[in-house]
């Protein structure tokens, strides 16, 4: 299958919660032509000005007031950090060796429908497995796996186990609340798991010329199956669960999480329940500016076959908020009614 422009770029560079940079000294500053570079690179890479209808000339027209030849580098990156929070965009930063931008609200102001608190000490207690990445458990009839990071490593053995440790059982819980983002590469690993045939998952474009709508064409992206040949670890006759799953999901799932919930949410043997993911969903492009600060911002697009574009996130099948009576009582809700689901 053609490995995707946005999975490549996904793997190249692992979101969120996995950036490692490096940082030449800084340069002398020129604010007025710093601030300059920042807002053409964006004006010429970001991919979500439409779609989020945004004037960039009127933001620059705006902030532009805000620079002058005797500000030090401090202030120039407050006002180069203001600018860029406009894009409303958690993928979109600015870095510098003193400090990082950026926009936190497509999680901060939402509930948080999540205490791993309340997993560990009512639930969990000491009876869980650490499978590789993964905290497991054996409800009896419902299996359960939670992945906290797409940063950590997956390996086919891992998954070689869990799905023969619960094949005969009624369903599989898949919690990814608070999952920041990580490697495309590790997406693809799990949700394949969950399905016997390739299926359309989404499509893609990238940004592609000057103009704020100039785009590649959209391009299918299909999730083929695991192919157990292709293991080393090959030590089990079970490979996919194709009975029912609940995906677990709240606002602090972002950028590959939410692609995670796209392609598991296209299977249909899936059913996602909780709140919104928190969406990001663009592929970044980097850029190290004149005085030596990177910058990144979004530079794709990815949407359902059905045209939901995810960059803002993706509602659930089920919508459960954590109850605050429940939590007081040591319950999680979103367990609960996913236990329920798949009981029935």
């Amino acid at each position: 299958m053609r490995i995707s422009y946005i999975l490549l770029l996904l793997t190249t560079f692992l979101f969120f919660n996995c950036e490692t940079v490096f940082f030449e000294e800084e340069t002398p500053l020129n604010p007025q032509a710093i601030f300059e570079e920042a807002w053409e690179f964006a004006d010429q890479e970001y991919s979500f000005f439409d779609y989020k209808k945004i004037d960039w000339n009127a933001v620059r027209a705006e902030y532009s007031q805000r620079i002058n030849p005797e500000m030090n580098r401090e202030e120039l990156f407050d006002v180069i950090a203001d600018m860029l929070f406009e894009l409303r965009d958690g993928h979109v930063n600015l870095r510098a060796s003193f400090d990082r931008s950026r926009n936190w609200r497509w999680f901060l102001e939402f509930p948080p429908n999540y205490n791993y608190d309340i997993l560990e000490r009512n639930y969990f207690q000491e009876e869980q497995q650490f499978v590789g990445s993964f905290i497991v458990y054996d409800f009896g009839d419902v299996g359960y796996m939670h992945y906290r990071s797409f940063s950590s490593s997956v390996s086919e053995g891992a998954l070689n186990y869990i799905m023969e440790k619960f094949k005969d059982h009624k369903g599989i819980i898949v919690d990814i609340r608070d999952n920041g983002g990580g490697s495309s590469g590790n997406v693809t690993r799990i949700s394949r798991r969950f399905t016997k045939e390739p299926i359309l998952v989404g499509r893609e474009c990238y940004r592609n010329g000057v103009n704020h709508n100039d785009f590649s064409e959209w391009e299918d992206v299909t999730l083929e199956p695991y192919d157990p040949d292709s293991d080393i670890e090959n030590d089990t006759t079970v490979y996919h669960f194709t009975k029912p799953v609940a995906l677990l999901t709240n606002r602090s799932c972002y950028s590959a999480a939410s692609f995670f919930t796209q392609y598991m949410k296209a299977l249909p043997n899936v059913t996602v329940m909780g709140d919104w993911t928190g969406g990001g969903g663009g592929a970044p492009s980097f850029t190290e500016l004149g005085n030596g600060w990177r910058m990144r911002v979004s530079n794709t697009q990815f949407e359902s076959p059905d045209g939901f574009n995810i960059e803002n996130g993706i509602p659930p099948d089920v919508a459960v908020e954590l109850k605050k009576e429940d939590a007081d009582a040591g319950k999680d809700t979103i367990l609960e009614e996913a236990l329920i689901f798949l009981r029935k």
